[in-house]
């Protein structure tokens, strides 16, 4: 179990717990003595979206505000967030972000991407961030791609999947913005890297 302290910003200082374990999400969101928490078993999670959404002044970037949404399968959206200003307790504040989107990787995500992954190797059609994946390719705005001619190009906040012999085939998807792209990314990669491995035994093979 992981037990984190969150505090908001300036304008709202309580000190916040969250408390993420195997089998549950809880968070102190709310301000009703008699309610405070709101909790999340494992089974109702049905998908996330985390980033860093910057806050801009005039003429410069003042602060930024650390986000997570953790989505249930009712579709309502849990929000953990918390800002900093004027780069004050940055690497603190940061560290608190990495360590509970950690803490999610652990208890939840890294099973929500196995849960995916024994979909696929069952031959499986499902959809992840609005993308289509089949046995050998994926789909998504009336285009299709090869496993064996897709690539990922990841970036800070986002990253793009592209057709390694057509780059007009592509897409760019953002962490924070579209709902369970992360999820989509680890899918996506343990199946080209597993594609790249079955290869490369086939080519191994003696003639």
């Amino acid at each position: 179990m992981k037990e984190f302290t969150i505090v908001r910003g300036l304008f709202d200082t309580r000190k916040r717990s969250l408390i993420i374990n195997e089998n549950f999400i809880k968070f102190e969101n709310k301000d009703q003595i008699d309610d405070l928490f709101t909790v999340i078993n494992k089974e109702d999670i049905a998908g996330l979206r985390y980033g860093i959404h910057f806050i801009n002044g005039y003429r410069m970037t003042i602060g930024r505000e650390y986000q997570i949404f953790i989505r249930t399968h009712s579709n309502k959206e849990l929000k953990i967030f918390f800002k900093l200003f004027y780069g004050r307790k940055l690497n603190e504040k940061h560290q608190l972000y990495c360590d509970i989107i950690d803490g999610l990787w652990d208890n939840f995500i890294d099973d929500m991407v196995g849960h995916y992954l024994e979909k696929f190797d069952k031959n499986e059609e499902f959809s992840i961030a609005g993308i289509d994946i089949l046995k050998d390719r994926i789909k998504f705005d009336k285009k299709e791609i090869l496993f064996e001619d897709l690539e990922i190009k990841k970036y800070r906040h986002h990253f793009m999947i592209f057709s390694k012999e057509d780059h007009y085939k592509n897409k760019m998807l953002y962490y924070l913005k579209d709902k369970d792209a992360v999820i989509l990314l680890s899918v996506l990669t343990n199946i080209i890297k597993n594609e790249q491995l079955r290869t490369k035994e086939i080519s191994d093979r003696a003639v």
